[in-house]
């Protein structure tokens, strides 16, 4: 179910269909313990294929949404897709909307412009199969982005983005940090700034003052649930809200062996802790949960956006 068009500002859910070593460990970073996911797969699985972690984490999430009557966007990587085809279908089944999440779980900063639509095709390609829908949005692996990236999503004729965290920390962000901190048309030219293009933006929501990011369960297990709390009802405020989660946070244990001290702190508390917030978050915004899709085709603000536009135009 999705909120109504007469619904005050709605919150715009994710969930970024991506396995825990995509996360920081074999995301083609340079930072990465693993420069590809092959040699994270044959080091901790002895194998050229995951074991399926993701699958009982993300059954449990969508018997969550089912229980709550909601309906979100899952950005999916394509190579995931291919591992678990069938968990895409149902996704798709189910009603939820999909977005693209790439390829694979690669920074964008380390693909040319060529590359990088070529994979995306062949991504979005994959998921359309599986889904039998039309593929309208993205979401940036690492919400790593470029220049160059609005002009590639728009000549692939996508409606919308969600890749730009509008912080000022970390540093990661400084290239978002002045971009709007609610929805908008983005420029050619980049994605934080407004512009005319097609390509509609859905910033993730931050905290408030410190704007530091808040719309993602990451922060929601490092700094709490009122962290949470405080960035979406902030964001809801003065336009719509952005959240999103990663199946793997759902799970006790991951894959991963020997960690790192900062990487035992990257995943705390997960599991248990975050069931009991997802449940917070659907009972406290019950009614105004919505898919990227569905706010981009009903509720965004195009009249007011279009007023805008003549700031930063591509």
């Amino acid at each position: 179910m999705q909120a109504s068009g007469n619904a005050k500002n709605p919150l715009v859910m994710f969930v970024d269909l991506d396995e825990w070593f995509h996360c920081r460990w074999a995301t083609g970073a340079l930072s990465s313990r693993w420069p590809v996911v092959d040699s994270c797969l044959r080091d901790t699985y002895h194998s050229d294929k995951p074991v399926g972690e993701i699958v009982q984490a993300t059954e449990w999430i969508l018997d969550c949404f089912d229980e709550h009557g909601v309906k979100v966007t899952f950005a999916i990587l394509g190579e995931v897709a291919e591992w678990y085809p069938d968990l895409v279908r149902r996704i798709g089944q189910e009603g939820h909307n999909i977005a693209c999440h790439g390829m694979h779980h690669i920074d964008a900063t380390l693909l040319s412009p060529e590359q990088f639509s070529q994979d995306l095709a062949r991504a979005r390609h994959i998921l359309e199969d599986l889904s039998g829908k039309p593929v309208i949005g993205f979401r940036a692996p690492n919400l790593i982005i470029t220049d160059w990236l609005p002009r590639v999503l728009v000549e692939q004729g996508f409606a919308y983005d969600s890749s730009i965290c509008p912080a000022r920390n970390p540093s990661k962000f400084k290239a978002h940090s002045r971009a709007p901190r609610t929805p908008y048309r983005v420029s050619l030219n980049s994605l934080s700034r407004r512009g005319n293009s097609s390509l509609i933006e859905i910033p993730m929501s931050v905290f408030p003052v410190l704007r530091m990011p808040g719309g993602t369960s990451i922060y929601t297990r490092i700094l709490g649930w009122d962290w949470t709390r405080i960035s979406i009802d902030s964001a809801l405020r003065v336009g719509a809200a952005c959240y999103y989660m990663h199946p793997y946070e759902f799970n006790t244990t991951q894959g991963l062996r020997r960690m790192r001290l900062n990487e035992r702190l990257f995943l705390m508390r997960t599991g248990s802790y975050m069931r009991e917030n997802l449940r917070k978050i659907l009972e406290r915004y019950k009614g105004r949960i919505v898919t990227a899709e569905y706010y981009v085709s009903n509720l965004f603000p195009r009249r007011l956006m279009a007023s805008a536009g003549g700031t930063g135009t591509g």
